[in-house]
């Protein structure tokens, strides 16, 4: 009595050898659905990240704002970016900013 299906069939009938075909379904299935869920969240993120950037000129432009007067914004906002890059590639090094940099932009399939 060292083969399962003995000691399966002590209980009663013995159980079925599981269908592949259906596991390999429905993992197809789930990775399908989750293909596609990440697929609308990139979409998402982009169309809304694009309208925001296209928004913000026009919306200073409706207050009065004209490059002029935005000019120091801007130039403040660079600044503190290249600050934060810096930093990182000072704690982190070169490489693991390209990476991080590679990593925001590359679009996840």
């Amino acid at each position: 009595m060292n083969d399962d299906s003995d000691l399966a069939g002590l209980l009663g009938e013995a159980p079925r050898a599981p269908d592949p075909g259906f596991r390999f379904d429905v993992l197809a299935r789930t990775a399908e659905r989750a293909r596609r869920r990440k697929a609308r969240q990139n979409a998402f993120r982009t169309v809304v990240t694009f309208a925001l950037i296209g928004l913000v000129f026009p919306i200073a432009h409706a207050l009065g704002l004209g490059l002029q007067e935005l000019q120091p914004v801007l130039l403040a906002v660079g600044l503190l970016a290249l600050a934060y890059v810096l930093a990182l590639a000072t704690l982190q090094g070169p490489r693991a900013v390209l990476a991080r940099s590679r990593a925001v932009f590359r679009i996840r399939t």
